[in-house]
């Protein structure tokens, strides 16, 4: 299947309760793409961990994901 319409009619043909399977993953399948990569996450924790009155020691902790 390559197209929208082509993958619609597919479903129109499924039973109610496949259907509902697809449609649970669809929804996890979302959810995995929205989630930003695992370095983002990292940028996320990281950033403006070196303020004033927080240590070397500390950042290097964040960087090795030691927290």
């Amino acid at each position: 299947m390559s197209t929208v319409d082509e993958i619609e009619a597919a479903i129109e043909k499924l039973p109610v309760a496949q259907v509902e399977q697809l449609a649970r993953w669809i929804e996890a399948y979302r959810q995995r793409r929205a989630a930003p990569p695992a370095v983002e996450n990292w940028l996320q924790r990281a950033r403006g961990a070196a303020v004033p009155g927080v240590t070397t020691l500390e950042v290097m902790k964040l960087t090795r994901g030691e927290e």
